[in-house]
């Protein structure tokens, strides 16, 4: 566990007012995680972020795509009909991926990993998924069905990966919120790669963090409260590996900002807004209320749901 070396990122914290905090930083999920924590001894918030640390490592066994007897390699290798069992952590990381996806229209797929993996050029460095290189790609009709009650999954087809990449790094901070809370550390901020932030939940007069979101030149301060999540997509987070589900047309957003109650549906919200538009954002939001979005071309902003207020 490492102090902070705090970078210029898409969304940077702006707060100065750091002497009740202790920082630190550890490397999991192919990324940097980042704790800023208040306790009532710092022998207390050092345990509590080594456990966090633990806690990492042990999400990242279970949901990479890239570590080969994962749950989500096994589930990526099992043919169809095949059942295999898999841990907790995998049940509740695919019921958020599944309710994500239903809460935004779709266009969140968790099930994309086979185009994302030829995307980015990775297919030599994942040898235990080559049997699957030529199988088929289509996304029609599920892919799994799930018994979370058995902890089973049952393949469905044979093909589409699994690839919980963007929802998994703000599950993460979820799971880190509750496991702070065992610890008695209601106040603080997380953060995963400069991209999705979460703010503990402390009591009601607990601080707002002062955030700066934005792209180019248009930046503007947001204040995120206790309890409440925002990630970002787009330009610095590899926005040519964004892939359109639908196959559907693609709007000329840079950078896409989600805040919500949970880190997990802002993770996917963030990476959903770069491909939807502005009618189909308003009507998101309209049916959530707890969600909202900031999207970003080249020379505007437009600010949609109850947490983003666009200026008049």
């Amino acid at each position: 566990m490492n102090g902070i070396n705090e970078e210029s990122t898409a969304i940077s914290l702006m707060d100065r007012e750091m002497e009740n905090f202790q920082s630190y930083s550890c490397e999991a999920m192919a990324t940097s995680f980042q704790f800023h924590l208040a306790g009532v001894s710092k022998g207390l918030v050092d345990s509590a972020a080594m456990e966090a640390e633990e806690l990492l490592v042990g999400l990242e066994s279970q949901l990479s795509l890239y570590i080969e007897h994962s749950d989500t390699s096994r589930i990526n290798r099992a043919l169809e009909g095949e059942e295999i069992a898999v841990s907790q952590v995998m049940v509740d990381c695919l019921l958020e991926a599944f309710d994500a996806s239903s809460r935004l229209a779709g266009v969140f797929d968790p099930f994309l990993g086979q185009l994302a993996i030829d995307a980015k050029g990775q297919r030599p460095i994942l040898p235990h998924l080559k049997g699957i290189e030529a199988s088929e790609t289509a996304i029609e009709g599920p892919v799994i069905s799930l018994d979370p009650d058995a902890n089973r999954v049952r393949k469905l087809r044979y093909g589409p990966l699994l690839d919980l990449g963007g929802i998994g790094k703000g599950f993460a901070l979820d799971r880190l919120c509750d496991l702070l809370q065992h610890w008695d550390i209601d106040s603080g901020l997380l953060n995963s790669g400069g991209s999705t932030f979460l703010a503990l939940n402390a009591n009601a007069e607990g601080r707002k963090w002062t955030l700066n979101i934005g792209y180019g030149t248009n930046l503007c301060p947001i204040e995120l409260a206790p309890g409440y999540s925002i990630a970002s997509s787009g330009e610095l987070f590899q926005e040519s590996h964004i892939i359109n589900p639908a196959d559907g047309p693609r709007f000329d957003w840079k950078r896409s900002y989600a805040i919500s109650r949970t880190a997990a549906l802002a993770d996917a919200a963030s990476t959903a807004g770069l491909l939807l538009g502005e009618i189909e954002v308003e009507s998101i939001c309209q049916e959530e209320g707890d969600l909202s979005f900031a999207l970003f071309s080249e020379n505007s902003a437009r600010f949609f749901g109850p947490f983003f207020k666009e200026d008049s």
